[in-house]
């Protein structure tokens, strides 16, 4: 439990230092918004739940790129697509943000 907090402070500090940084190339009030929010949420809220993501990255990193690379309505709706898809009948492992018709990216 100590060990998980230390690791949970170490990566709000990167975090933090992160967040300046991501923000500097983004320009749009909506996507900072959300970023703010999903910031917020990895922060405070996720340290809370067990560790039980199947999908790299994790919902909120997937969602965090989907809002810098797509922008809002497009970044809400790949956001929501993958909620939906995490689930315990859903798949598992690599799947980054990307819109309907773009391919799928090669396999490692």
């Amino acid at each position: 439990m100590l060990r998980r907090r230390l690791v949970v402070c170490s990566n709000q500090r990167e975090d933090t230092a992160q967040s300046s940084s991501e923000e500097a190339g983004v320009d749009n009030l909506g996507v900072k918004t959300a970023l703010s929010m999903l910031r917020f949420y990895k922060r405070e809220i996720s340290p809370l739940l067990p560790n039980s993501c199947r999908y790299v990255p994790t919902c909120s990193e997937y969602s965090m790129i989907a809002y810098k690379n797509y922008g809002v309505v497009k970044g809400t709706i790949l956001t929501a697509w993958r909620l939906c898809r995490c689930n315990p009948l859903g798949g598992s492992g690599f799947d980054p943000p990307r819109w309907f018709d773009e391919p799928a990216p090669p396999e490692q």
